[in-house]
């Protein structure tokens, strides 16, 4: 796939806007130079970074610096390490960025319950997770914020069984769980990929859920049946909101035409109008007289309104 990038001398033609307060010639000038469209739309939301001079996926985030320390982190496992950095350089916001954290940056490990498919433990985090990119101090702000501020920051951490040889499945959980994570707010943040040294098994790095039990019975009714029939109960509503809509366009004003005859169409107050095409074949045939799928479709337009 190909990477749209600006080149040096377009961001030296623009380096020095402010792109939150554009005049009407520099706007024209951007349309002019920044031709990729995801790249406009970066560069309206966050501007430019000054180190890789690329529009950011965040104001406060510079892929850059993330790239940079790709050299000095390693999992030991290749499909991990590529898994990491692609997640870091498609990150929009700091809820997004998934890291590699050493095991020796946990303390206070202790087992916490054992399921199916691996054990949970709780750990004290001694960093924090990334927030953002302090340019004065050339470093990142780390924070340990989880619904409230700590001094020691608890995670927990999963570990997936006979999870040593990564599989396709145990990345596929990370990037499930980070998906929901960004829609979703009840769903624990996953703040990296770790591995226990004597067992070898890898570790997924979340945040910790103080009310563990009432959230793991809200995630486990997710997506029953009933969540299935809100959903659909949802877009019926929907529908009859919009051909609400239309009844009232269409009781409200006659339908005009530039050219032709000035139609009048009388609706039904019970009916229920919609935009969407419906499927006739499946009705039940009239009782008083005969269907016939060769009747050919009626242009309203066309008729003499004179005519009886």
């Amino acid at each position: 796939m190909e990477e749209f990038m600006l080149t040096d001398n377009i961001f030296e033609q623009i380096k020095d806007f402010d792109h939150e307060d554009l005049t009407e010639e520099q706007s024209l000038l951007i349309d002019k130079l920044i031709l990729n469209e995801e790249l406009k739309i970066r560069y309206e939301k966050n501007g430019l970074c000054k180190e890789c001079k690329q529009p950011k996926n965040y104001d406060h985030l510079y892929q850059c610096k993330l790239q940079q320390n790709f050299k000095n982190w390693a999992s030991g496992n290749h499909e991990v390490d590529m898994f990491i950095q692609k997640t870091q350089l498609k990150a929009e916001n700091h809820r997004e960025i998934l890291e590699w954290i050493e095991y020796d940056r946990f303390e206070n490990i202790e087992y916490l319950t054992k399921g199916g498919f691996g054990t949970i433990y709780k750990a004290i985090w001694k960093d924090g997770y990334i927030k953002s990119w302090d340019s004065e101090n050339n470093k990142w702000t780390r924070k340990k914020t989880y619904c409230r501020d700590y001094e020691n920051f608890p995670v927990v951490l999963k570990c997936l069984y006979n999870s040593k040889e990564i599989t396709s499945d145990f990345l596929r959980e990370i990037e499930t769980h980070m998906i929901l994570s960004k829609y979703m707010d009840i769903i624990s943040l996953c703040f990296g990929i770790t591995k226990d040294p004597k067992s070898g098994n890898f570790m997924i790095v979340m945040g910790y859920a103080k009310d563990a039990n009432e959230l793991q019975n809200l995630l486990s009714n997710l997506w029953t049946e009933s969540y299935y029939k809100n959903q659909i109960t949802k877009q019926i509503e929907e529908q009859i909101e919009e051909a609400d809509k239309i009844n009232k366009k269409l009781t409200s004003s006659s339908l005009l035409y530039d050219t032709g005859p000035t139609l009048s169409y009388t609706t039904n107050p019970k009916a229920v109008y919609t935009s969407r095409l419906l499927d006739y074949k499946n009705l039940p045939e009239p009782k008083n007289g005969e269907y016939s799928e060769s009747l050919e479709a009626i242009d309203f337009t066309k008729l003499d309104d004179k005519s009886s």
